[in-house]
């Protein structure tokens, strides 16, 4: 955007970090300001003068559960405002969903007929108390004992920098696969919390291992694979997370039987610990680690549909890939 001839105000937004987003009575962006441009993947030459939902939600107004997919919107048309309203967006049907902390305002003029709304989107992994504010959103209305499940995911992510954002990452992709499948709303939170404390058991692992930049020894590997049970003896003292732990404790056996700790096979693997470990080790290649780039998400998305049927639940894979957008009708037809 070239800044000769804008107002003050509008390169005051301009240079924001946070994107800015601003819609008309009908629901169509008329201002994004450039950060927009970079966090939320909008292109200015195909979305000003468009409809928001068509931009950043796929055309869908609502989710599976009928709730407003926009904060936004949702402002726009019934007056409620938002502070921190989670949301997920997504620009196109190759890119992954993106996770925003929302903060949205009705425009109205001196009349109060109202002329738009306008909203800033927060990127919540760029630092842990924007962290913390999302998974408050997400835990306060499942549980009471939040702050002891968030300490889980803060001591893991205080040792592993890796794990820094890693758990909250696959809480949300397994939330997003539970719904998916089209499970109930207590099995979608479950699935979230089981995504928070998946990795809960790594405290039991030197710190020196969980974040060696070089392959792992035989020895350093086996003490690696102990974890879910680490995390899960470390869960069992918990009554209220009774229904928590024999999830964590078969996120890492593989659909073939070739998994750990128990060598459970197909069906015999919970549901839900079927779905962190696509979440997981989707989140795993699609992230910068200590010994290798990201995988670029075409590649990531390949390594799915490759091991689906062996190290991964087939129907499982199908639906995430659905949700991405990447599953073809050719393949849904075969599958059929």
């Amino acid at each position: 955007m070239d800044d000769e001839g804008v107002s003050l105000e509008e390169q005051v937004l301009n240079n924001l970090p946070c994107p800015v987003l601003v819609i008309d009575r009908r629901g169509y962006l008329i201002y994004f300001n450039r950060a927009s441009e970079r966090e939320l993947g909008i292109n200015k030459e195909e979305a000003a003068y468009r409809p928001l939902i068509d931009i950043l939600f796929q055309g869908k107004k609502f989710d599976r559960r009928g709730r407003y997919t926009s904060a936004l919107i949702e402002t726009l048309e019934t007056g409620r405002e938002f502070s921190s309203r989670l949301e997920e967006i997504k620009t196109g049907s190759h890119m992954l969903p993106k996770f925003f902390l929302a903060d949205t305002s009705l425009i109205t003029n001196r009349s109060k007929k109202i002329l738009g709304a306008c909203a800033v989107y927060y990127n919540i992994f760029q630092n842990r108390n924007l962290l913390k504010r999302t998974i408050s959103n997400r835990l306060t209305t499942i549980s009471e004992q939040f702050e002891t499940i968030y300490a889980f995911a803060e001591a893991i992510g205080a040792r592993d920098q890796y794990t820094m954002g890693h758990s909250e990452k696959v809480a949300e992709y397994a939330r997003m696969i539970a719904e998916a499948l089209g499970l109930d709303e207590k099995e979608v939170d479950l699935a979230y919390i089981c995504g928070i404390v998946h990795d809960v058991g790594k405290i039991g692992v030197p710190e020196n291992i969980l974040n060696k930049a070089g392959a792992l020894s035989a020895d350093e590997f086996k003490l690696i694979t102990k974890h879910p049970e680490m995390g899960a003896a470390i869960l069992s003292h918990i009554s209220w997370l009774g229904d928590v732990v024999p999830v964590v404790l078969a996120h890492h056996e593989r659909f073939d039987g070739k998994g750990y700790p128990q060598g459970l096979r197909g069906e015999e693997i919970p549901l839900l610990s079927r779905i962190l470990a696509v979440a997981d080790a989707f989140d795993a290649m699609t992230s910068d680690r200590r010994y290798r780039p990201a995988l670029p998400l075409p590649e990531a998305i390949e390594e799915l549909k490759r091991n689906a049927g062996s190290q991964f639940d087939p129907r499982v894979v199908k639906a995430f890939l659905r949700m991405l957008g990447e599953y073809s009708e050719e393949e849904e037809g075969r599958d059929g």
